[in-house]
């Protein structure tokens, strides 16, 4: 105890340490089976994740099940760590990962894979599947990026596929009555293999082509070819913890967040959420208004997001914000949409959005020219785009945020000039409600073509071409037009790591090896030690990143399924025009 005081007292945010906050449950790891829910960034960022919060509580209800949680520790505390020999911990009962059961990770973005190797070298857990002993933890994983599971396989021992709330506690459970059987680890992970949405990638060898992946074949005759993602079959009764932890210090999205769509119709062709979080579902407007009130009583956050794909498309949102401002009109709890469509729905709304707290609203038109907003299924009328801007400035907005992508092929050569227009324009009109123009703030992200979605056959554009539109972007930002390129180099590694197949994994583990760790931050991320991991495995980052298919191509996520079928995502592909730019 008195080493960690010493420890704490070294570091700059000892909060994200200590724990004992409130509504956070301590069990202690001889109450049942234990699980360490390891997310791969920092408390903030953690801890703003709905997905680990619903998985807490869940899991801790049960009670033959312990379970505590645990972040990458910023730079600080792991050379603290390092320097007194203490392993990785978590907040809990403050144990070491390398006591638990199972340690399970959250993937949500690619960005973070090394540190997942790294918390496992830090809770003193072997990194490599292959070499760990039957006595050391499983190792799990999670989340969106899980959808393709290969370059991370070297790694996992078991990825759980799909919607978590049923099928997390389904494997905790199978596992609880084979974790005592005299069994091999390996057996137990193929004991674990026959729930349909768990991959297990040991039981698969991996082939290859020409140096191109040309397909998984199972080692064992009993293990499935495809894995089936897993459907909470009803998001109205899905659980939804009620009593959730309030963090000691500042989170990123400090706030009541509730699910109120799951899924979206709109389809995009460049949207992965929409393909792997579907079918679309819905919570009533009864349920959410339910859960806040319960939420507020055990924890009284002052904020409430509303969270979907797209909220316009909740037919009860006007209805559920009008109820939940009488709920808490006295309490001064503001309601936030996060995800407003631009449509004709956007026109009923200006009643509500006239008591939704006034940050900034966020619209994305993807791209400035109708053409390729029409390949990307994206097809936006810029008069509907006007007009929704101008009921938003009627209703008390001063700021909007615009997303765009660009690196689409057949992207017109004036594309950066053509998205400053835009925003301009929508920045001028303001005027016609008030003296002052608005503040736009134009985020700009290069496309990457995801797994699983109808344009993952393209590649990415060349990182020169990307920065001279950058370049132009930021050139061209202003007081009232502000600029927000991300990092070419982050956004070509993500490229790379989320469409890579089993070599990728060596990438992964000689960049560590090297150092790198916490890469989605600006203060860590050196594209020099991915540069050169590429090249000693025989690849090229750039070359990696602009890799294109064909629809008849064993795709490196081929055997992971959703309840998309491949022949719509064909189809799509085909229908948008892009494919033969």
């Amino acid at each position: 105890m008195n080493r960690l005081k010493n420890i704490l007292n070294k570091v700059q945010k000892p909060g994200r340490y200590i724990g004992g906050e409130t509504n956070s449950v301590r069990k202690g790891l001889a109450a049942g089976t234990s699980v360490a829910l390891a997310y791969p960034d920092t408390y903030e960022i953690g801890m703003s994740y709905l997905g680990l919060r619903i998985l807490y509580h869940l899991l801790n209800e049960q009670d033959d099940v312990v379970c505590e949680r645990v972040f990458m520790p910023w730079d600080d505390m792991a050379k603290e760590l390092e320097g007194t020999g203490t392993k990785l911990f978590t907040l809990e009962s403050r144990a070491p990962l390398n006591r638990f059961d199972i340690v399970g990770f959250s993937l949500c973005y690619e960005l973070t894979y090394t540190n997942v190797l790294e918390m496992l070298r830090l809770g003193g857990i072997t990194v490599r599947a292959d070499d760990r002993r039957d006595d050391e933890p499983l190792v799990i994983a999670g989340g969106a990026c899980c959808y393709n599971p290969e370059p991370m396989s070297a790694f996992i021992d078991a990825f759980i596929i799909g919607d978590g709330e049923d099928a997390v506690l389904e494997f905790v459970k199978k596992y609880s009555g084979i974790k005592d059987k005299p069994w091999t680890r390996k057996r137990k992970l193929k004991a674990l293999s026959e729930l349909p949405y768990v991959y297990v990638p040991c039981l698969y060898g991996a082939g290859y082509s020409a140096g191109r992946f040309s397909g998984l074949k199972p080692l064992e005759g009993s293990v499935p070819e495809k894995i089936e993602k897993a459907v909470v079959k009803d998001l109205e009764n899905a659980y939804y913890p009620e009593k959730q932890i309030v963090p000691l210090i500042g989170i990123v999205h400090d706030r009541i967040a509730v699910e109120i769509m799951r899924g979206c119709p709109n389809r995009c062709r460049f949207c992965q959420a929409s393909v792997i979080n579907s079918p679309v579902q819905l919570r009533s407007a009864k349920r959410v208004r339910e859960i806040c009130r319960r939420v507020y009583g055990n924890t009284g956050c002052e904020r409430i997001s509303l969270l979907s794909l797209s909220s316009v498309n909740y037919p009860y949102l006007k209805e559920l914000v009008k109820t939940l401002v009488e709920d808490f009109r006295e309490r001064g709890v503001g309601i936030s949409i996060p995800s407003l469509r631009v449509d004709e729905a956007f026109y009923s709304l200006p009643e509500m959005l006239s008591v939704i707290r006034k940050t900034a609203l966020t619209f994305a038109p993807e791209s400035p020219t109708g053409e390729l907003r029409k390949a990307l299924r994206k097809d936006i009328d810029p008069g509907v785009l006007c007009k929704s801007a101008l009921v938003a400035y009627q209703s008390g907005w001063k700021k909007l945020k615009l997303y765009f992508m660009v690196g689409f092929p057949g992207s017109v050569e004036k594309e950066a000039e053509d998205i400053i227009k835009m925003a301009r324009e929508l920045s001028h009109l303001k005027k016609e409600v008030s003296k002052s123009s608005a503040e736009i703030k134009v985020s700009v992200n290069p496309f990457i073509p995801k797994p699983h979605t109808p344009l993952q056959w393209l590649g990415m554009r060349g990182r020169e071409e990307l920065l001279d539109v950058k370049m132009t972007m930021m050139a061209n930002s202003s007081r009232k037009v502000k600029c927000d390129f991300s990092d070419i180099e982050q956004t070509i590694l993500e490229a790379c790591l989320s469409r890579g197949d089993r070599r990728t994994g060596d990438v992964i583990y000689a960049a560590w090896e090297k150092g790198a760790k916490m890469d989605s931050w600006s203060d860590f991320f050196d594209i020099s030690l991915w540069e050169r991991s590429f090249a000693e495995n025989g690849l090229d980052m750039y070359d990696d990143a602009r890799k294109t298919y064909r629809p008849e191509d064993t795709l490196p996520w081929s055997h992971i399924k959703t309840n998309v079928a491949d022949e719509f995502l064909i189809s799509e592909f085909l229908a948008s025009g892009l494919a033969s730019i």
